[in-house]
């Protein structure tokens, strides 16, 4: 992988709809360098990230491999994701459905702290492009308007069709107090009655514990995306 600050290695294949699905999970995920999408026999489907292509692929066929025979041990054969970590870098492998798998490449020390949520999110992204059953997973991903004391008032889905469409206010319930230091959560409910948790992680990412959805059309109006400022 290149240094930061380099100019970026020009691909080598077609960008798919995935690379940005994984290129959205790098921006996510604290200390990311690059991730790729993998078939059965280790092929790279796409991938997005910083560094020579050439090497993407061979880490991620080899990390293919790796998960094939952890989860080939008798006591390890429900095993769905793994991490490594290396002297140059970090790595996370996650099994997919029909036999692919997301393998991401993370900075030397970055830590796995911010794979979690965003992880979810990325597989139920790959899921509605592949056409694969959605993943149960609680997360998704949302971007949130705050006012002057860092307060959600409004929030939208931050992919699908109503990522670019209006967003809906939120009516603050309260305030967790057990988040993580580096976690803001509160519970805030829609004005369509559903009531949803909602986090922002130390990264600036908001994610909620349940499908945004519900909202009357009637009673949203426009947000901008998330900037450093209103986050």
């Amino acid at each position: 992988m290149r240094p930061r600050g380099r100019k970026p290695t020009p691909r080598d294949q077609h960008e798919s709809a995935f690379a940005s699905i994984l290129a959205d999970l790098l921006v996510r995920v604290p200390g990311g360098k690059a991730a790729a999408l993998v078939d059965r026999d280790g092929e790279t489907v796409d991938y997005s990230g910083r560094g020579s292509p050439y090497e993407m692929r061979v880490a991620a066929a080899h990390f293919r491999i790796v998960l094939d025979e952890t989860r080939g041990q008798p006591s390890l054969g429900g095993a769905r994701s793994l991490v490594a970590r290396a002297s140059r870098a970090s790595f996370a492998v996650h099994a997919l459905p029909d036999g692919y798998a997301l393998v991401v490449c993370l900075a030397r020390g970055a830590g796995f702290r911010g794979l979690g949520r965003a992880l979810q999110v990325c597989i139920r992204s790959l899921a509605e492009e592949a056409g694969w059953p959605a993943p149960p997973s609680p997360w998704y991903g949302v971007e949130v308007l705050v006012d002057e004391r860092g307060v959600p008032q409004a929030a939208r889905p931050s992919r699908g069709p109503s990522a670019a469409g209006q967003a809906a206010p939120l009516e603050i319930i309260g305030r967790y107090r057990a988040a993580p230091e580096h976690e803001r959560a509160w519970r805030v409910r829609l004005l369509s009655g559903v009531e949803l948790t909602l986090v922002r992680e130390s990264s600036g990412f908001w994610y909620v514990d349940e499908p945004f959805s519900g909202v009357r059309p009637a009673a949203i109006r426009p947000v901008p995306r998330p900037t450093k400022k209103n986050l």
